[in-house]
């Protein structure tokens, strides 16, 4: 398998859904190995991701940074340029069951479920006064999703095996907190290389006591970050387009590029995703 995929997805049959995606969404099939139970696509931004079938126990032994493995039921969004170009080409593979919809940002989206319950989303890209509007205020839509809480409801969780109320803030501000100094980088010496050390989010979780810590450093840190790029960006008229060229510390590779304006997209819609964890969260127990 190529050594450079670094998101896998479980999938309940691999035939299955190497059917859904090849044919039906129209992704790209780079390697199969039937008999190994995985198999390799590229996603519309061109970036590998493996697929694992049942018989795949060590998925990050096939992985390189961060090693992203996501299970059935979750939701991967794809950011479009031309939504009714997309819309049209999945009509045009035989695809019926599309959800159209729009989000409570007024945001355009196309929702479809594979055969292993993942829920894929392509969603019309934001301009960039939108997006910086949502990331500045990233810290308070937080807040706002906590309101009422009392300090024992923060330890909710949507399931047994789901992160708390609690992990995800602290998750949230160690994100934002990552992101500073690419950012900066970018910002100061955009084409330059920065290079990110090994990530593997549950090993902080449990690393960095994500269970046992009050949350308000973190919301205040989240706060903090968000209003001191937002100021930089202020003085700095060119940054949507000033990028780094991304990649890990063990990797051979020369990097992503990445720009201000797709890392700033990339984490309001992670920020939306865990938001929307905490706002079921509550639903689910009543909160």
């Amino acid at each position: 398998m190529p050594k450079h995929a670094c998101v896998a997805l479980q999938v309940n049959d691999l035939t299955s859904s190497l059917t859904f995606y090849v044919d039906r969404l129209g992704f790209q099939l780079v390697e199969s190995q039937p008999e190994a139970d995985r198999a390799v696509i590229l996603d519309p931004y061109d970036d590998p991701i493996l697929l694992v079938g049942p018989a795949v126990e060590d998925v990050s032994a096939h992985l390189d940074e961060p090693r992203i493995v996501y299970k059935p039921g979750a939701t991967l969004d794809f950011v479009q340029e031309n939504l009714d170009a997309r819309l049209a080409a999945l009509t045009a593979r035989g695809l019926t069951d599309i959800h159209q919809e729009q989000t409570e940002e007024g945001d355009r989206k196309l929702t479809i479920t594979d055969p292993s319950h993942y829920t894929i989303s392509f969603v019309q890209q934001r301009p960039p006064e939108k997006t910086l509007a949502l990331y500045s205020r990233g810290g308070d839509d937080v807040a706002a999703a906590l309101a009422g809480l009392a300090e024992t409801d923060l330890d909710l969780t949507r399931a047994p095996e789901e992160w708390s109320i609690r992990q995800i803030v602290h998750h949230l501000a160690e994100t934002d907190s990552m992101h500073l100094m690419i950012f900066a980088s970018a910002l100061a010496q955009s084409g330059s290389t920065f290079i990110r050390n090994p990530y593997d989010q549950d090993h902080w979780v449990e690393t960095m006591a994500y269970r046992e810590r009050a949350i308000e450093p973190s919301l205040a840190l989240i706060k903090a970050i968000r209003q001191y790029l937002t100021q930089l960006f202020q003085y700095i008229p060119d940054h949507w387009d000033r990028y780094v060229l991304l990649k890990f510390a063990n990797s051979e590779s020369e990097g992503d590029k990445v720009t201000v304006g797709q890392l700033l997209d990339g984490l309001n819609w992670h920020f939306a995703e865990h938001c929307a964890e905490i706002h079921e969260t509550r639903r689910i127990h009543n909160r």
